[in-house]
């Protein structure tokens, strides 16, 4: 397992390999109980950027690590459960080391594509399918730009039965060259999204309005295509500036799998935070003269974080009052999806918001066992909405003239 300090300058890919890592040993475990085969396509497998000499910092290096820990769970229980990884990458010097690192292992199946993702489809759903009917598959999609991975291209890999998926959608170079004014770079992006619908609706919004429109039309397309139940996003933060990097953008058709996820943006925003504060402190740290005139640098954690999460929990704490208020009475689960659906947003937010209403009386919870204080998933609890009622106007009061004020 690669050290934090692989990624000192690269934080950002620390927190994407920290989401990656976590989730794929909730979801190796969990999958390994009903199914004998796990299977994980790295589609853009680079190396790039990777420090360590046994490419341990190389996100098919961490998920091959965390399948063979799984293997090892379910052997002890008695269970035999096969690793099967395809690796694809196409630039020549990047496939070289990927190759060689494919070529060293000897207890997993790992085969490699020289070549560009897109123009292999066929053969990485070919390389799925022989992995047996027992197999659940694993995608993730992980380039460094917004080209690649077209929607009409990627359909027919979305839409296998089961599969999950991980994109990492690159939110500032997309915000960047969203509306350039080059036919070429419009079209990229047209194939991107699957459709050109997307250009109106971010078309004069600021910047955090643009990325969740942005990411909003990403959802709609992916959920379609796929025939997705789930479809979340994990926030990953530029350490140096106030904006966001880039998303990961996780689909599923089952919402265990969207709890394991959640579960794992949460463990790693708090990896985050660290990463910006060791970032803020190399940056002060290397003015000479401030150091040398005013010693000991006391850090400040930029703010954009808790902004952000502000702004994501009161949305989606207003998505879920407002279903609330037109259905009256809707199921935990469906607050729980509507709320979780938010980056930044935890399952202890939305139980706080309903122990508040349940206070104030706007709000009862049905099918609570004897011994339960909160609403579970999966396990039938309601939520119902109760109307405040609206005030009777006061009566009016006439009063009768006092005899002293009358004249004589």
């Amino acid at each position: 397992m690669a050290n934090d300090s692989a990624y000192e300058g690269r934080e950002q890919t620390l927190v994407k390999h920290a989401i990656l890592r976590q989730y794929l040993s909730a979801w190796a475990h969990k999958v390994g109980n009903f199914c004998n085969t796990l299977t994980y396509v790295d589609c853009f497998s680079g190396p790039w950027n990777a420090v360590s000499d046994d490419l341990s910092d190389a996100s098919f290096s961490i998920a091959l690590e965390e399948l063979r820990k799984a293997r090892e769970t379910h052997a002890n229980a008695g269970r035999r459960v096969r690793i099967r990884c395809l690796f694809i990458e196409k630039t020549d010097a990047a496939y070289a080391r990927l190759k060689a690192f494919a070529d060293s292992v000897d207890d997993a199946e790992v085969a490699t594509i020289h070549g560009e993702f897109e123009s292999h489809i066929p053969d990485v759903i070919a390389f799925i399918k022989a992995g047996g009917l027992h197999s659940f598959p694993f995608a993730f999609i992980d380039p460094t730009g917004w080209t690649g991975f077209a929607m009409d291209k990627i359909e027919p890999l979305l839409k296998l039965d089961p599969i999950e998926v991980l994109i990492n959608f690159m939110t500032s170079h997309i915000r960047r060259f969203i509306q350039s004014p080059q036919e070429e770079t419009r079209e990229s992006f047209v194939r991107m999204f699957g459709s050109a619908d997307f250009a109106e609706r971010v078309q004069g919004t600021s910047m955090a309005d643009k990325d969740d429109a942005l990411i909003g039309e990403y959802f709609r397309d992916l959920k379609s295509r796929g025939r997705f139940e789930h479809v979340a996003a994990a926030m990953v933060l530029d350490p140096d500036i106030s904006r966001t990097a880039f998303h990961l953008i996780y689909a599923t058709r089952n919402i265990a799998g969207l709890k394991v996820f959640k579960a794992a943006e949460r463990s790693a925003m708090t990896k985050m935070l660290a990463a910006q504060e060791a970032a803020a402190l190399r940056k002060r740290q290397a003015d000479k003269l401030q150091g040398e005139l005013f010693g000991p640098i006391d850090v400040i954690v930029p703010k954009h974080y808790e902004t952000l999460r502000d702004r994501y929990t009161r949305m989606a704490r207003d998505k879920v009052t407002s279903l609330l208020s037109s259905k009256k009475t809707i199921s935990f689960d469906v607050a729980w999806r509507t709320a979780l659906s938010f980056p930044l947003v935890w399952e202890s937010d939305l139980k706080d918001w309903i122990t508040s209403w349940e206070r104030d009386g706007s709000v009862i919870v049905d099918g609570l066992g004897p011994r339960e204080r909160v609403p579970k998933l999966d396990h039938h609890h309601m939520l119902t909405f109760v109307p405040v009622p609206k005030r009777a106007a006061a009566p009016s009061i006439k009063r009768k003239a006092n005899p002293a004020n009358k004249k004589s």
